[in-house]
């Protein structure tokens, strides 16, 4: 588990955790240390142990509450743009076969075919390890943001704004529901690539397939 960090990622690190799929999970950590959860061990990038799937969570560090105001995050490593690549390939040397890379995108975005593709050189470069499936999901990124100066809030507004325009079909949804339909995905991964907009991440949990 990487990316461990903000209200997402303590969620999907505890859904992992209770979720009884995995006999052990490690969470990418600065140094390894032990926390005293049950199954839970920390390790640095340099020194992963073998695993089997790999869960990313991508947060921008530019974002207010993209760590927990009490610190309980502060143990792990926050995965963004500039080292998922880096974090993706360790996986893969530590023996990951597969991975899900959860990949937030602002409300505009969201609307048309484009969010359904890969999204940028570092998806791409991600899509071509040797891995036998990568499921990328495309939640809406939260708008919003602490008062900053004008031109933040400007642009805070106008987030704002494009989340009360979205069409129905795209759900914003509580972290705690995101791990759910995480985790839903990782169990009906299947090989080769999937993208997962955020009109169709809800319907993960209805899908047994």
């Amino acid at each position: 588990m990487a990316g461990a960090v903000g209200r997402l990622g303590e969620a999907l690190l505890n859904r992992v955790l209770a979720s009884g799929d995995y006999a052990s999970v490690v969470a990418l950590a600065d140094a390894p240390m032990a926390l005293g959860v049950r199954q839970l061990s920390l390790a640095p990038i340099g020194a992963l142990p073998r695993i089997d799937d790999a869960f990313v969570a991508l947060s921008d560090p530019a974002e207010a509450d993209a760590r927990s105001f009490y610190g309980r995050d502060a143990p792990f490593v926050q995965v963004h743009r500039g080292n998922c690549l880096q974090v993706a390939q360790r996986a893969v040397d530590a023996g990951a076969s597969r991975l899900l890379l959860v990949s937030p995108l602002p409300a505009w975005q969201q609307v048309g075919p484009f969010h359904r593709g890969l999204g940028d050189e570092t998806e791409l470069a991600i899509s071509q390890l040797p891995l036998a499936s990568v499921v990328i999901l495309r939640p809406v990124r939260d708008a919003k943001r602490p008062g900053g100066n004008l031109l933040q809030k400007v642009a805070a507004a106008y987030l704002s704004l494009q989340l009360l325009m979205m069409p129905r079909s795209i759900e914003l949804m509580t972290s705690e529901k995101l791990a759910r339909c995480a985790l839903a995905a990782m169990r009906r991964a299947r090989a080769g690539i999937e993208v997962v907009g955020a009109d169709r991440i809800g319907a993960l949990l209805e899908d047994p397939t």
